[in-house]
């Protein structure tokens, strides 16, 4: 049983759920459902599929995670994130290419999970992973700027993207346009309904608020079923509409069938290996974006340990399973995970009902989706995504680290200007070459003085440190007769840096100094008997008795004295203090 609650994780909300705990997880799957549809369906055109696949996204990663799920607040689904990458890899193909990538990703996640890989995430710093959304959430506001004014043109990268708005600017349509000003307008007025204040003298103030409060989380799917409202109303009547609408799809709740391992486009015939090769490196950068995603929203959500095998393999089942309802690669998302919360979400059994409310648009709402507006879709993606712009993280360390302003600054103009998986990219190896460069250059504590150095640090110390730890020793010892290192203020030690010490020692005796190795743990003993270190050279004893015996030696004590203050201490000689 203990194995199945790990795996399952439901059973261990199910022994102890509440009526209060179904309530407010049907209050917050509703407000989930309502928030997500017209998302998922403009999160699909912002990879150029139709609102069936975002749909069924949002079906299949919601139900398997209530089940297989730990975190109440990460929603499985369709991401903006996840939209643009698919995009970039998939435009040219058709959607079987789109599903063969959401089971490759679900592959690849499987295979981190098994062997703990998840660490490799650790080593995107946060810098890197804002700069990296900062300039994701600015892709996706310049490539819905086309839908937003109902121009049409083709595009690869960021660059040619604005390139195409301005040489298309003079082809607007003022229907679409007019349109789109007028939903975002309503999307950022009804986001900030929420907050405001009305007086408790009210009859009905909990009422008006809580009004208020669905109305704002609500907010997406409003904005576009108004929209679709007024283009039902121009055809009904006989009129054609003054703003371009989404193309006609089949509604219809998804079957399951494997992914398709082979393909057709014209004339050219794709086998599975051919396909994975179109795919290019997407196969593996989708994938540990999606890892980095839902790992950051555990991070913010989460106040405890984060179960985060569990968490990659059940995205990865998500994916797997996913594939066989033809859905796109899916991740969590922050600004699901911020309704989840706000909306008093209690666990993951929340996301049965926002599955549900997504078969029932499956099933009910696929004949009216070519009456929704693609100026309201692209509305709905520019209010999300423009929060997510991270501006204040520049000037915090414009102000308190340079260095790391530059790595978010380079990542940032990386992102925009050559990929956002080779910003990444960048942005990771900057990171670690800042990781490497501080292991290679550990803080070190030093006190001089004429006869005596005692040297301790802070870091570990490793084989990038060698060189630096050993030169630097030897600068500040060249005139002093003994050195002190107290070994137990680093964190540890590999045999490179065991053997530099034992180069170090052999260097000292040669000129007549005296080094000494203190509070030496007993691990480190046999790597630095290994590695040369004479055992006359380490010393167990603790800091404050060699310092003891060094200032015995300075202050020259003469043996009537000191046998005074052996027997006044009551300890042994070699023990004076």
């Amino acid at each position: 049983m203990e194995l199945v609650q790990r795996h399952i994780p439901i059973i261990r909300w199910l022994r102890n759920y509440t009526k209060e705990d179904a309530i407010c997880d049907l209050i917050a799957g509703i407000s989930i459902g309502l928030t997500m549809i017209p998302q998922s369906i403009a999160y699909a055109s912002l990879a150029g599929l139709s609102p069936q696949t975002g749909l069924n996204s949002v079906f299949m990663g919601c139900l398997i995670y209530a089940f297989l799920g730990t975190i109440k607040e990460v929603i499985i689904g369709p991401s903006s994130l996840m939209a643009l990458l698919t995009y970039e890899y998939t435009s040219r193909f058709n959607l079987d290419f789109v599903v063969l990538l959401c089971l490759i990703c679900g592959i690849v996640e499987f295979i981190m999970g098994i062997f703990r890989l998840g660490f490799l995430v650790e080593y995107i710093s946060a810098p890197v992973v804002s700069g990296f959304t900062t300039a994701t959430s600015i892709i996706i506001v310049v490539s819905q700027m086309k839908g937003l004014i109902g121009i049409k043109f083709k595009s690869e990268g960021f660059m040619d993207n604005i390139y195409q708005l301005v040489i298309h600017w003079h082809n607007l349509r003022w229907g679409d346009t007019i349109l789109g000003i007028i939903c975002i307008i309503t999307l950022l007025t009804l986001k900030k309904a929420q907050e405001l204040k009305i007086p408790q003298t009210w009859k009905y103030a909990n009422v008006v608020k809580k009004g208020l409060w669905l109305v704002s989380l609500g907010r997406n799917f409003l904005v576009v079923v108004a929209a679709s409202f007024v283009a039902c109303l121009y055809k009904n009547n006989g009129f054609q509409a003054p703003f371009a609408t989404t193309k006609a799809v089949e509604g219809g709740i998804p079957s399951l069938s494997f992914p398709p391992f082979s393909t057709q486009i014209g004339n050219q015939t794709y086998d599975f290996m051919e396909m994975v090769t179109e795919l290019r490196n997407g196969c593996i950068i989708i994938p540990i974006i999606a890892v980095l995603a839902n790992v950051a929203i555990a991070k913010a959500f989460v106040n405890g340990p984060v179960e985060a095998t569990h968490e990659m393999l059940t995205l990865s089942i998500c994916n797997i399973i996913g594939s066989c309802v033809q859905s796109m690669p899916t991740a969590g998302a922050f600004t699901r995970s911020a309704v989840a919360s706000a909306s008093g979400v209690r666990t993951p059994i929340a996301n049965i009902y926002a599955a549900g409310l997504a078969l029932m648009a499956l099933g009910f709402l696929g004949p009216y989706f070519h009456f929704i507006p693609r100026a309201s879709l692209s509305a709905v993606l520019i209010s999300a995504v423009v929060f997510l712009i991270d501006w204040k993280i520049f000037r915090c360390l414009w102000k308190k680290s340079w260095l790391d302003f530059f790595c978010v600054t380079f990542t940032l103009i990386s992102c925009l200007v050559l990929g956002v998986e080779i910003g990444l990219l960048i942005g990771v190896l900057m990171g670690i070459t800042h990781l490497v460069y501080k292991s290679s250059r550990p803080p070190l504590s030093i006190e001089p003085g004429k006869e005596l150095i005692t040297v301790s640090g802070r870091n570990g110390l490793y084989f990038s440190a060698t060189d630096y730890f050993n030169g630097k020793l030897q600068r500040h010892a060249s005139g002093s007769d003994t050195v002190v290192i107290d070994c137990s203020t680093f964190l540890g030690i590999d045999f490179t840096a065991a053997k530099g010490l034992a180069s170090l020692t052999n260097s000292f005796q040669k000129r007549g100094q005296k080094l000494n190795l203190v509070n030496v743990p007993r691990k480190w003993k046999k790597l630095l008997l290994s590695a040369g270190v004479r055992e006359e050279y380490i010393r167990n004893e603790p800091m404050d008795e060699i310092n003891c015996e060094n200032m015995q030696l300075l202050l020259q004590i003469d043996e009537p004295t000191k046998k005074e203050l052996d027997q006044h201490t009551n300890k042994e000689p070699n023990h004076t203090a």
